[in-house]
């Protein structure tokens, strides 16, 4: 039986997921690599009904707020696309590691050595996390809408 996009990328989906990549984590594996700053993508602004206006507000707030982990009961997430919830998914996740990012210097200063080292398992996590849902999506569902367009 083969699942929907929909239930593979649901909240509690990913949120396994992402567990799944927090808890294979070692510590002195986390304490390797870079912080790679990305900068924010802003959509086009487009015309839209006062209800999706509305609607499209509280999509953005929960991306902003790197709500990543809660986003399927938002009525702007689930009009979306399969291909741009992922992408609202990924955008929410980047929010979410910028948070964690900026905390890091507050802990490190304060000789807050296991904090940091949680707080840098959670990065981690949500990058691979975003990494493993981008390439599921494409490899199994992008694949049937390229296939698809031709004839």
């Amino acid at each position: 039986m083969q699942q929907k996009s929909g239930e593979i990328f649901s909240d509690k989906a990913l949120v396994n997921l992402y567990q799944e990549y927090e808890n294979k984590q070692k510590d002195e594996d986390i304490l390797e690599g870079e912080v790679i700053a990305a900068p924010a993508y802003n959509s086009p602004s487009l015309n839209v009904s006062r209800q999706d206006l509305l609607e499209e507000e509280e999509l953005r707030k929960r991306i902003e707020s790197g709500e990543w982990d809660n986003l399927d009961d938002c009525p702007a997430f689930q009009k979306r696309t399969p291909e741009g919830q992922i992408m609202a998914r990924a955008e929410a996740i980047d929010f979410r590691i910028r948070q964690l990012e900026t905390r890091l210097p507050l802990l490190l200063n304060r000789d807050l050595t296991s904090a940091y080292v949680q707080v840098l398992k959670r990065i981690r996590a949500l990058r691979m996390t975003k990494t493993g849902m981008l390439a599921l999506f494409y490899e199994n569902f992008g694949q049937k809408d390229l296939d698809g367009g031709r004839s």
